[in-house]
């Protein structure tokens, strides 16, 4: 039980250090956008390419990682994702950049794929969402430092943070490679790897089959999938957003951005770390996350109508970004603890969902910045009311034929 204990906190440890590092190019992207003179709008399109990527790489690569380990796949990916930034950051032609932003999706949709089910096959079922939520948290409190380490370099040059995303990259899979634990033994990977030889097998492990893992999903789980999906719109729709609404309406710094995303993701911290745990105690996960929209649909009206009246409701928008990180994190939970197998696989297609509506809120949000700078806003309101409303339908037919 404790050798479990300490492989759970080393992976919760390497996916706290992975989001430094990931997160370390975020605040300067506006710069370097306006330093090539692109458009505006191109950041949705940056956004929606690399999460359009992980859409496709998260239950492949989770796949993957339940037959050949963990380690095995985890390992590649702060590296790749290090060589992904640093095209990106010096690179410059279109297309190259374009398919910069595909690698790193791929391998962001791995990393996370990995990590969450490496956490939830370890657990206990009842643990699920405890750790699941640790693991969010470290996520969240490493995008944090990493924004604003990056926010600090990027006023030097906004080339640089990619740079030291590639170094501090290929350090990590070293640190990976030497501390993390594998959790299937040698005969169980041998096992795995003479099943890879049989072309059937082979088959189930291709990177464009998720709409088919998410087919033999059950009836909830699909249903959950959908609330993910349209989630993640909602969602990305205003927080792919919010660094170029700083930038360009409001004129700030690369570090003013990377403060404020610091400081939104330590009150995300507190509320993925410490209040989940606590509101887990007393409430149902399908309850809180019920919850978590609706307060977050009631903080999105605060934050729109106070930036309509000319006022930057900063702490605001810390609160609502706590919501939502819990409400994504509750997404995971929900449908891991539906299964005892497969958990990378599971957890991937789960990211994957999410994944896709990254990509689609992403792509939107640039068009409808460049379009009227309080449309990202808006339609935040509008998804994540559309969501709440297919909640309580589902909840209220099930009620109805229950009898209740």
């Amino acid at each position: 039980m404790e050798k479990v204990k300490k492989n759970i906190n080393r992976m919760i440890i390497m996916m706290f250090l992975c989001m430094v590092i990931y997160n370390l190019g975020h605040p300067g992207t506006p710069d370097l956008i306006q330093m090539r003179g692109w458009k505006k709008s191109i950041s949705g399109e940056f956004l929606a390419f690399m999460s359009t990527a992980m859409f496709i790489s998260s239950p492949y690569l989770g796949a993957l990682a339940d037959r050949f380990g963990m380690k095995r796949i985890f390992v590649l990916m702060p590296f790749f994702y290090g060589i992904a930034q640093l095209i990106f950051g010096f690179a410059t032609s279109i297309p190259i950049i374009f398919l910069a932003r595909i690698i790193a999706g791929f391998v962001s949709g791995g990393t996370f794929a990995v990590a969450f089910g490496y956490v939830s096959q370890l657990s206990e079922k009842e643990e699920k969402a405890k750790n699941i939520a640790k693991i969010s948290s470290a996520i969240v409190i490493g995008g944090a430092i990493g924004q604003k380490i990056g926010g600090i370099v990027a006023t030097v040059d906004p080339r640089y943070s990619f740079g030291l995303q590639f170094i501090c990259g290929g350090i990590l899979s070293l640190f990976i490679l030497v501390f993390m634990r594998e959790i299937i033994n040698r005969r169980e990977v041998i096992k795995k790897l003479e099943n890879t030889l049989d072309i059937k097998n082979n088959k189930s492990l291709n990177p464009f089959l998720t709409f088919r893992y998410i087919k033999e999903l059950d009836g909830f789980s699909k249903f959950f999938c959908v609330i993910i999906f349209l989630s993640g719109i909602g969602i990305y729709s205003y927080a792919s957003a919010l660094n170029y609404f700083f930038k360009f309406y409001e004129k700030v710094s690369a570090d003013t951005i990377g403060t404020f995303v610091m400081c939104s993701s330590l009150l995300a911290f507190l509320g993925t770390g410490f209040l989940l745990e606590k509101l887990l105690k007393k409430f149902k996960e399908k309850s809180i996350h019920k919850i978590m929209i609706f307060i977050g649909i009631i903080l999105m009206s605060a934050i729109f109508f106070r930036i309509k009246s000319g006022i930057t409701p900063y702490f605001i928008m810390a609160v609502y970004t706590m919501t939502y990180e819990i409400v994504r994190s509750l997404g995971n939970t929900i449908i891991a603890r539906r299964y005892t197998e497969n958990q990378g696989k599971i957890l991937g297609m789960v990211s994957a969902v999410d994944s896709l509506g990254n990509a689609i809120g992403s792509y939107l949000s640039g068009h409808l910045l460049a379009f009227n700078p309080f449309l990202p806003f808006i339609v935040n309101i509008g998804i994540m009311a559309v969501v709440l409303i297919l909640i309580e339908r589902r909840v209220s037919k099930i009620f109805y034929k229950l009898k209740i």
